[in-house]
């Protein structure tokens, strides 16, 4: 079976949560894989529609993925076209935040893993950041226009699927137009939010950055467990950067443009967004 529908993104905007909430209805397939990337790269899309297919097993009318990578089009170019050439007729939902409040989020979760070194301001400087430019939600959204209609995109509110999270679901599955389901307790849990704040060893950053056969992955990481846990203690927590006048001056110069298209686009204010 291929997806219905997927979920584009963003990263660090609640998507987790948003894959546990739409996979528990009894009609619906979840991807075994919550982020398989099958149309991030060429490489990705040669390992053959089989091999994707084999991801979406089980009951059900309806399947889906979700894979944040597919709005970084900075990144990942060509993504939607390759899309389109296997799911024409798919529809998406690109899960959104404040631009500035990701921005930062996604700093401090690629500082933790050793994936970005630079301070806060230093990365909010470079015309080309990755961070900043995956919060350039109508930037990212245009690339898939090219191939879906706008009716075929839902843009949905980070926020108010924490506010008011039953209302939310309900209205994606109607856009979907897959029958009401609640699952209230489900709901209460919230999924991907890490409770370690603190920098990984480099002895995990190599684990997860060298080591690409799963089996010898897993052996290492769950063997040196306790030896990475025992040398975190020594770390101080990684802090989220405290905003200077200058850099919420650039954040603002790079996304409030950018914010205002997807407003008018999405036909929502985004009121609570702090460009």
């Amino acid at each position: 079976m291929l997806p219905t529908f997927i979920i584009i993104g963003a990263t660090n905007a609640g998507t987790t949560s948003l894959y546990h909430y739409l996979g528990a209805h009894p009609d619906v397939i979840p991807s075994s894989i919550k982020e398989p990337s099958f149309f991030k790269t060429d490489k990705d899309f040669n390992k053959g529609l089989d091999w994707y297919k084999s991801l979406f097993e089980g009951v059900g009318k309806f399947a889906f993925e979700a894979t944040t990578n597919y709005t970084k089009r900075h990144l990942y170019p060509g993504i939607p076209e390759r899309m389109h050439s296997v799911l024409p007729d798919i529809k998406l939902i690109y899960l959104i935040r404040d631009p500035i409040e990701r921005t930062i989020t996604h700093y401090v979760s690629q500082y933790k893993m050793r994936w970005e070194s630079r301070t806060f301001s230093e990365v909010i400087k470079d015309p080309d950041s990755h961070i900043v430019l995956t919060s350039k939600y109508f930037y990212q959204i245009q690339a898939f226009l090219d191939y879906y209609s706008k009716d075929q995109i839902m843009i949905v509110d980070s926020a108010r699927l924490k506010k008011d999270t039953s209302s939310l679901v309900s209205d994606v599955f109607e856009f979907l137009g897959i029958s009401p389901y609640q699952d209230r307790d489900l709901f209460d849990k919230k999924f991907n939010k890490s409770q370690n704040k603190k920098q990984i060893t480099k002895l995990h950053s190599v684990l997860n950055n060298k080591i690409k056969n799963h089996e010898i992955h897993e052996f290492i990481r769950v063997s040196s467990k306790p030896f990475r846990d025992f040398i975190a203690t020594f770390k101080k927590p990684v802090e989220r950067p405290r905003l200077t006048e200058e850099d919420r001056e650039i954040l603002e110069r790079e996304l409030k443009p950018d914010a205002d298209k997807m407003r008018k686009f999405s036909g929502l204010d985004f009121s609570h967004w702090s460009v």
